[in-house]
């Protein structure tokens, strides 16, 4: 369901020879559990309209990525660097050294933008001039004036 909507939690199950173990424990999960949601969500997949949620979803993400990584081009610090790690919903910046992104966290949270330090992805001393940032949010401008904010931000972090 996260490629729906996050907040519904619901998933399936093949459990095979756990079958009655895996049972009982959903019988006891259940009651806390809409079943209107989960039959909402198979009758969404039964009729082909995820697939159509899937295509209009990327379409969206892809277009939000380039919004995102033109932004940062444009009101950044010279220099800033953009990857677009596989598998997620994230960019990672990496501002010119010696820029500090736990800094730009702290000036960041006190506007309500909210950034991922490089350094918390990893047990070294590394990183301190990254942090990643999650594109998938709605492209309005609010976004774009969050990422301007954080562009001008940056360059007082470094």
């Amino acid at each position: 369901s996260k490629t729906l909507a996050p907040g519904y939690r619901v998933g399936w199950i093949a459990p095979g020879k756990y079958y009655e173990q895996v049972k009982q424990i959903k019988l006891f999960h259940a009651m806390s559990c809409p079943a209107i949601t989960a039959e909402a969500i198979a009758w969404f997949l039964e009729t082909n309209r995820y697939d159509r949620h899937l295509h209009k979803m990327r379409d969206i993400l892809q277009t939000n990525a380039q919004r995102f990584i033109n932004t940062i081009g444009e009101y950044f610090p010279p220099g800033t660097r953009v990857s677009r790690p596989r598998g997620g919903l994230v960019l990672w910046i990496e501002l010119p050294p010696p820029a500090n992104t736990m800094r730009l966290y702290e000036a960041a949270m006190k506007e309500k933008i909210s950034i991922a330090p490089g350094r918390l992805f990893t047990l070294q001393d590394q990183f301190n001039n990254c942090f990643r940032v999650n594109y998938a949010l709605p492209w309005n401008e609010k976004t774009e004036m969050a990422l301007r904010t954080l562009g001008r931000l940056a360059a007082k972090c470094s």
